[in-house]
């Protein structure tokens, strides 16, 4: 794949005045060229390295922690309170749009970039405004380092000021692994998976047993986590049991787990980074994982089956009961977050 120095010596030979002869206009396929190289460059994680606030009133609340584009059109965008830092990070992950500017036919430049919510319909008209973030001002440097402004839309108003606006630089991340054949383990398991079945047993003493419903007691211990009335939670009001919940794997080490209620929106999220096992019976086939940004892998997952439309992991753990070990095993069955499905029914 051309890089970006590639564009930087296109738009200069555009620019450049045309020799007798030469039509400086774009073709069509020119156009369909550039476009799918920026799109590419927009691909990875970008470490955000500058949150300033660019609001006239200073009414800055929330600041991008990490950024992240991804090979399906999708994003993952975390931000925190500026004003409490003991508040947990915020995620929105959805669609996003990159808008063209085409006014002079010898070039094109990336006017702006929409984020969308999970449910835009992408064959709706052109919005205006990302309805969750609005990028502009978009500056790509030699180097391929990005910066742009950033205005909060009204999905985040329940966290985000809408009126606030940032001026971001951001650096991209280099992947996990650079050299995988296209056809291996380590693409097929970049997408959104929705988790589906969960089989559980616990053997010790000589004894194995099946453990029940474990994903309606994931769903409930996550409900509790979240909607039992505690000094931390004084309220529980309007909040509903989750009924399904979707794991995103990218390119860049990042997975993010996201719970969504019986309503069908997104409550809870838990982040964390994944890397492939060095050494692995087969290569491609263990994966290691942190949790909370602890950046300790402290669990390794064994891939049982992994296809276009299937994913199945099985983890095991060990745990001590009046000092008997018994070692849990579980398995965990996943297919594609775009099929449809039915949601669990646990009448938590």
């Amino acid at each position: 794949m051309k890089n970006f120095f590639y564009l930087v010596a296109l738009f200069f030979l555009i620019g450049c005045s045309p020799k007798a002869g030469i039509d400086p206009h774009l073709s069509v396929e020119e156009k369909i060229e550039i476009k799918e190289e920026f799109n590419s460059l927009f691909v990875g994680k970008w470490n955000i390295e500058n949150n300033s606030d660019n609001s006239s009133k200073g009414i800055a609340q929330c600041y991008i922690n990490s950024l992240e584009f991804t090979n399906e059109g999708k994003y993952i965008l975390k931000v925190s309170d500026l004003n409490d830092p003991s508040k947990r990070p915020r995620f929105f992950n959805g669609v996003y749009l990159i808008i063209f500017d085409e006014s002079d036919p010898t070039k094109i430049e990336v006017d702006k970039v929409f984020l969308m919510q999970e449910t835009y319909n992408e064959e709706a008209s052109l919005p205006e405004i990302g309805s969750v973030a609005t990028f502009d001002s978009i500056n790509i440097s030699d180097q391929g380092d990005l910066s742009f402004n950033v205005s909060f839309g009204q999905q985040t108003s329940e966290f985000c000021n809408v009126g606030q606006k940032l001026s971001i630089d951001a650096r991209k991340e280099e992947p996990i692994i650079s050299d995988a054949p296209e056809d291996s383990n380590h693409f097929k398991i970049q997408k959104q998976w929705r988790l589906i079945r969960i089989d559980a047993q616990s053997s010790g003493n000589g004894d194995t047993s099946v453990i029940s419903d474990p994903l309606c007691k994931l769903f409930e211990e996550e409900w509790e986590s979240r909607c039992v009335e505690t000094p931390e939670n004084p309220t529980s009001e309007g909040c509903y049991p989750s009924n399904t919940v979707v794991i995103t794997f990218t390119g860049y080490g990042t997975y993010l787990w996201t719970f969504y209620d019986v309503q069908g929106k997104p409550v809870h999220y838990e982040d964390g980074r994944w890397r492939w096992v060095e050494k692995s019976p087969q290569d491609y086939s263990q994966f290691e994982v942190d949790f909370d940004q602890s950046q300790e892998y402290i669990q390794t997952i064994s891939i049982v089956e992994l296809s276009d439309d299937n994913f199945v992991v099985e983890e095991r753990q060990e745990e001590t009961v009046n000092g008997v070990v018994f070692e849990l095993i579980f398995k965990y069955g996943f297919q594609p977050a775009s099929f449809n499905f039915t949601p669990s029914d646990c009448s938590i």
